[in-house]
Order: C-alpha cells, then sequence, then structure tokens
C-alpha cells in the first residue's frame, strides 16, 4: 500500500505504516458505504497489506457493518498461509474479537480452503 496523499506520492515522501493502515480503515469505510461490491477485494488487501494487524482491520470491519466479508476474506488468505504454525497466528489474532459464532464461521471456511488448496 502507498501513501494516500497524492501530493506526498508526487514528492517521493511516503507514509509510515500506522499512516498506511489509518488509511486503509478510511478507505475501508468509504467503499462499503459508496461502491460495496468491491469491499472483498479492499479487505483482502488490508489484510495482505497488514497480517500482523488483523484486530484493527476486524474493528474496521464491524463499523463498516462488513464483519462477514472480513470472516471471509480473513479464512481463505489464513488458508493459503503455508505453515500450521502460521495459520495458527493468524487465527489467534482473531480469538476474543469475534464473535463464537463468525469464529466458527471462519474455522470452517478456512478448513474447506485449506482443503481446496491441497487436494485433500
Amino acid at each position: 500500500m502507498s501513501c494516500c496523499n497524492p501530493h506526498r506520492e508526487r514528492v517521493e515522501l511516503s507514509c509510515d505504516v500506522n499512516q498506511q493502515l489509518a488509511c486503509g480503515m478510511s478507505a475501508l469505510q468509504w467503499i462499503a458505504d459508496r461502491d460495496p461490491h468491491q469491499v472483498p477485494q479492499f479487505l483482502a488487501s488490508l489484510i495482505n497489506t497488514f497480517p500482523t494487524n488483523l484486530a484493527l482491520i476486524r474493528q474496521a470491519a464491524l463499523r463498516a457493518a462488513v464483519v462477514p466479508v472480513f470472516v471471509q476474506r480473513a479464512a481463505l488468505i489464513c488458508a493459503a498461509l503455508p505453515t500450521k504454525s502460521e495459520r495458527h497466528d493468524f487465527r489467534r489474532q482473531l480469538e476474543g474479537g469475534l464473535t463464537p459464532a463468525d469464529l466458527e464461521c471462519f474455522d470452517q471456511l478456512m478448513s474447506a480452503e485449506w482443503r481446496r488448496l491441497r487436494g485433500k
């Protein structure tokens, strides 16, 4: 993700990671309000760009009322992680932040995608 301020980009200045994350959170709300069919792709981009900040992305998804889309995208991304420990670390970030039903949905989607990706 690059700086969301075109004037800074033009002079080759970039925002730090925290500023980029804040811009991403604002952009998620804007997209959810004005162009909802873009939400899945944008959420996937946020999760892939900031994989260690899932709690913040989840909070933004909650504010934007797109938690089911967040759960689905997070599950697909988690399933594609190469190692079991990476998948467990990813999931741990979601524990306590999702409702039990959302976490169960995440687990089911992630398991199904993991099996599909590995041909099992």
